[in-house]
């Protein structure tokens, strides 16, 4: 195993740095969304005495983009809040070995969560947004891609804890919580 995911770990790299950039540019181009859209309803309304209620639904699809890449993103630095100071008391190998189930229980929720947000576009696909009348998919799509990208995410930093375990990190980083 250690030698095939050290055969792979380039483009695992490429993987990884390609998705980040794409979604850093997409957290980025909703945002400019969301506030073109809410400058210009501020504008109108500052100007004209008029408003739009479009720059609602605008905005809140743009939020979905933006949280669902940060998370996304966050899951790429392996920067998840944890609280080890029950973990921390048991031996390097163990720490090792719960590490390497908190992966599988991060992969199983996400891969649960992908599957249903899927199979919610069946039933949402009737529906829509109340100004624009979009379909009510377009919610759920940011959420497809977010859990899409931290499943891929998390399976190559499973591969990589278990083939090579003196790189896992048993002690979190910078988002660490010390109690």
């Amino acid at each position: 195993m250690r030698s095939i995911v050290g055969r792979l770990d380039p483009a695992f790299d490429r993987c990884l740095k390609t998705s980040g950039f794409l979604l850093n540019w997409i957290a980025v181009g909703m945002f400019c969304v969301m506030l073109g859209a809410n400058s210009y309803n501020i504008f109108l309304r500052t100007v004209f005495d008029l408003g739009t209620m479009w720059h609602q639904e605008v905005s809140i699809m743009a939020a979905f983009w933006i949280y669902f890449a940060a998370y996304a993103l966050l899951s790429k630095e392996d920067g998840f809040i944890r609280v080890e100071f029950v973990v921390e008391k048991f031996a390097p190998s163990t720490q090792y070995w719960i590490f390497v189930a908190v992966r599988l229980v991060i992969v199983a929720f996400h891969v649960i969560l992908f599957i249903f947000c899927v199979r919610t576009f069946k039933l949402i696909s009737i529906y829509e947004t109340p100004i624009l009348q979009w379909p009510e998919y377009l919610y759920y799509i940011p959420l497809v891609v977010g859990t899409f990208d931290i499943i891929v995410t998390e399976i190559i930093h499973f591969l990589r804890t278990l083939a090579f375990p003196e790189r896992a990190p048993v002690e979190a980083g910078p988002s660490r919580i010390a109690v």
